[in-house]
């Protein structure tokens, strides 16, 4: 077997721990095991990198069309109708989630919608008294969390759909076994949201959304104005967590969350403002995203795989779980290395020398 830097892909190590394992075994065993999995995976859907690429051009658009960021309106009422928009959208996927056969890609979503709506109201916090900030803030980090935890079950299951080869073999049945972990734990995840969403609507989620516009304060400045004041700072702090020479898993993930908060907050600014350097400054974020989201993918299912490694399985279960956790944990490490290679110096500055432009031009 390769070491790993011998790999020029994660394919490449994918491929070659699927050839170290055993013997054969009947493709009608494997198929009576796929029948007593629960959930839908991703793979019955679309595949990971399918569902991401679709939603980072026309879902972008879409979103962008939903709101009216209208640079020369009183920045108060632009507040008011994009944050009820964004929470209204959280409410609409929330609902759609917690069908207990809700498909991967709406709990997707799910995290998504709530994020933007986080970054939202720390964006438009000027305009926001800290109670309703508080109230929406703790509710929607629920939901994240939940979806976020949902959507790596979900992401895991697929990877182990991803270890059956058209000849199966000795481990895969351990394999199966293991769906059926994940699918159990899948259910309990979905009630998870599900009691959320009864939550939610018992503290009246719609009608407190309802109420948003009359908690706004007034602010006379022009909307325009006031987001080239808010994405400055926005810049600020991404600057600071991208500018660390640190090349290590804590501060990937750190880059990782300031990148997509400031691509978020990027969605919120008038297309009058997005002019050439905010533009391409947003295409190398979202460069970003995606080569992050291997890692992200790795890690998750290293980590899940961990805590599965200490339930009281029998020991050639446990040996399987052990081995694929190490997998995913090189593959983790490999996918951290391949990105800083590309985070070069030279990129950091390139970047920053954009925003700085941009800002100046505003």
């Amino acid at each position: 077997m390769q070491t790993l830097h011998q790999f020029s892909n994660t394919d490449d190590l994918i491929i070659e721990v699927r050839e170290a394992r055993g013997t054969t075994v009947k493709n009608k065993q494997i198929e009576e095991h796929l029948a007593a999995l629960p959930i839908k995976s991703l793979k019955d859907t679309l595949s990971l990198s399918e569902v991401t690429s679709h939603d980072q051009g026309s879902t972008l658009l879409s979103f962008r069309n939903q709101l009216s960021l209208h640079a020369n309106r009183r920045a108060s009422d632009v507040v008011i109708t994009t944050l009820q928009t964004l929470l209204n959208t959280v409410w609409k996927a929330c609902s759609a989630a917690s069908e207990p056969a809700a498909d991967p890609e709406i709990v997707r979503r799910l995290r998504v919608t709530s994020r933007r709506a986080l970054v939202a109201l720390s964006i438009y916090s000027p305009l926001l008294p800290k109670t309703l900030t508080r109230f929406f803030r703790q509710h929607l980090r629920d939901l994240r969390q939940a979806a976020g935890v949902t959507r790596d079950y979900d992401v895991l299951s697929d990877r182990l759909y991803q270890h059956l080869p058209p000849t199966s073999r000795v481990d895969d049945l351990f394999v199966h076994q293991l769906l059926q972990l994940v699918a159990k734990q899948q259910n309990e995840n979905r009630k998870s949201i599900c009691s959320m969403h009864s939550e939610l609507s018992s503290w009246n989620w719609p009608l407190r959304v309802a109420t948003v516009k009359n908690q706004v304060r007034p602010k006379k400045m022009v909307y325009l104005k006031f987001m080239q004041n808010q994405i400055k700072g926005s810049c600020t702090r991404f600057s600071k967590v991208a500018n660390s020479t640190k090349k290590n898993p804590s501060q990937l993930h750190r880059l990782r969350i300031a990148g997509k908060k400031l691509r978020y907050a990027l969605e919120f600014t008038p297309l009058e403002y997005m002019n050439c350097s905010l533009r391409e400054s947003r295409k190398t974020l979202q460069k970003m995203q995606n080569k992050l989201g291997d890692f992200t993918d790795h890690t998750a299912a290293s980590e899940i795989l961990k805590q599965f490694s200490k339930e009281p399985l029998a020991d050639d279960m446990l040996f399987v779980i052990h081995k694929m956790q190490r997998e995913e944990h090189e593959l983790a490490t490999l996918s951290c290395r391949q990105f800083f290679g590309w985070w070069t110096g030279k990129r950091r500055r390139s970047m920053y020398k954009r925003l700085e432009k941009a800002l100046d031009n505003g």
